[in-house]
């Protein structure tokens, strides 16, 4: 007997569409949020807490496949359990879509095909490099030492701005 109709038996009252323990979006918003700051060479994540209250940069991975990085990013959402990606979206000052802008929206539709349950969802990145390197900076990093970091702190605004509009 599944655990509906146990449940079901046990409470005549019981109605498994108000019932959050039931729900499957219940069940995802569980989880962690991750956001990903794509780069031609690298990527960099920060990952939330389960309240997604607060954003951690968490690493930054270089590759050389696309087939590759999925694969570790699939990985990665086992292991951490990551219900939702946010993928920074380089969208250009004057608001059009640069060459980084196509390259980025092809990552996130590989993406969204291979991690499905795990929604993946857009969010505009502007000025989130600028924003990292002034924390680096302040931090006392120099700007030789910054490479992968940077984009860890991109993917942390990212996941800070994108947690404030929730």
């Amino acid at each position: 007997m599944d655990q509906l109709a146990k449940k079901s038996q046990f409470d005549p009252q019981f109605d498994p569409q108000f019932d959050p323990q039931f729900d499957p979006q219940f069940e995802m918003s569980k989880g962690k949020y991750l956001a990903i700051d794509f780069g031609d060479k690298r990527v960099g994540l920060a990952i939330s807490d389960f309240d997604k209250q607060v954003a951690f940069p968490r690493d930054f991975l270089e590759y050389k496949s696309l087939k590759s990085l999925i694969k570790t990013i699939n990985e990665f959402c086992e292991t951490e359990q990551v219900t939702k990606v946010v993928i920074g979206l380089p969208i250009e000052m004057d608001g059009s879509m640069g060459d980084s802008f196509m390259k980025t929206q092809q990552f996130g539709d590989k993406l969204k095909t291979s991690i499905h349950p795990i929604s993946v969802e857009y969010f505009d990145e502007r000025l989130t490099t600028k924003q990292s390197i002034k924390k680096l900076q302040m931090q006392g990093i120099k700007a030789k030492d910054q490479r992968g970091h940077r984009d860890m702190v991109s993917a942390q605004i990212i996941l800070e701005a994108y947690l404030r509009s929730l």
